[in-house]
């Protein structure tokens, strides 16, 4: 395959320049550069991020002023993400999208992720030190639903979106929001939390199964006894590893029944692995970037990258067929069942033993949003 003068494929080249249309020959060089170097090395660390060029002290240098640069904002990033993201969205059926915290020390990131495949792709973010979120993280959280939505809806219809969030996002000021952009939404709440049944407030965690059921649909009921809104609410349970009961208090905007609410917020987790794909996977987790903008801009690299290796998964072994078997028994065994590695796992393999494989990346693969590896058997 064709490389530029720095070894650098050209389709990731024209796929960085397609994503990020207001950056300069300089910038776009070096994100396309780094990008490549963290599908290669999988880390955060600076150092060693720069290996890969003839001058490690100049590329260490290059990738600071970078990530450093005040003229281009983290904000300006996550929205080219986004929009890149949802391009490559089929154009009918249901979108999910979850909305999470994740965590670095004093740093933190408010991530709103698409679900492809069973995982999060972060598609937007803010990044904030913990002495400015002291006070404010329901403002924030306001704010940057608020702002992603409005930029979601450029792409997608409301009523195809089916969002999620775990106990920390349940919140009445953030339901009244969800309910005025006319969103689908599933939380889970705490136990704590209290229900209006038959004329009495209780809390959600004095509420019974009946007999052995598993599930349990409570209606449509006030919610919250400081500031009650009329919303469904479901109980289900399951037996965690350790054989101990563990219950999911679901609410949602919507009618769902306790086995379908279960199965939709289940999704919610697919974020999860999102954050080990990044941060452990890919190695964001070490990176040790003190300026919360620049550590936020660090992140976005990341996130390219991801996005470049879902979408050569969903290109390249989701579809099936010849060719994805090949590619699959490079990097898998060959075991009954499905796959043991993950969409993003075996496409970062495989992009690390085969560079020609870049050739087939474009801004225009439609990402599957149900994709799964089949074995290779």
């Amino acid at each position: 395959m064709k490389e530029t003068t720095d070894s650098l494929p050209i389709p990731l080249e024209d796929y960085t320049k397609n994503l990020l249309p207001w950056a300069h020959g300089h910038q776009l060089k070096a994100i396309t550069t780094f990008v490549a170097a963290i599908l290669e090395e999988q880390t955060g660390c600076q150092a060693q991020l720069a290996r890969g060029g003839t001058n490690q002290e100049a590329r260490v240098k290059r990738l600071a002023r970078l990530i450093h640069n005040q003229r281009i904002q983290p904000k300006d990033l996550a929205e080219a993400v986004l929009h890149q993201a949802l391009r490559q969205v089929p154009p009918r059926g249901k979108v999910r999208v979850t909305l999470d915290w994740t965590s670095e020390d004093h740093q933190h990131l408010l991530v709103v992720s698409l679900v492809v495949g069973g995982r999060g792709l972060p598609i937007y973010w803010r990044a904030y030190d913990a002495r400015v979120l002291k006070g404010r993280r329901s403002r924030y959280e306001l704010a940057v639903v608020r702002r992603a939505c409005k930029l979601i809806f450029g792409h997608v219809a409301p009523d195809r979106i089916r969002l999620s969030a775990d106990r920390g996002f349940a919140d009445v000021g953030l339901f009244d929001l969800f309910e005025e952009l006319g969103l689908h939404y599933i939380i889970r709440v705490k136990g704590s939390t209290k229900v209006c049944r038959d004329g009495q407030w209780q809390k959600l965690n004095t509420v019974r199964f009946l007999g052995n059921a598993r599930r349990r649909n409570l209606g449509r009921l006030h919610y919250c006894e400081s500031s009650p809104r009329r919303l469904w609410v479901t109980m289900s349970r399951a037996r965690n590893r350790k054989g101990a009961w563990g219950t999911w208090y679901l609410i949602s905007n919507h009618g769902h029944r306790a086995r379908a609410a279960a199965r939709e917020y289940g999704r919610r987790f697919s974020c999860e692995e999102g954050f080990r794909d990044t941060k452990w996977y890919l190695g964001f987790a070490q990176a040790r970037i003190t300026e919360i903008n620049a550590w936020s801009w660090m992140f976005g690299l990341f996130v390219i990258a991801l996005l470049v290796a879902v979408s050569l998964g969903i290109q390249l072994l989701a579809r099936g067929g010849h060719l994805a078997r090949a590619l699959l028994r490079r990097v898998a065994s060959r075991r009954g069942g499905r796959c043991e590695l993950s969409l993003v796992t075996a496409m970062v393999s495989l992009l690390q033993r085969d560079k020609s494989l870049f050739a087939h990346l474009s801004e225009r693969i439609k990402l599957n949003l149900e994709a799964s590896l089949s074995n290779v058997s």
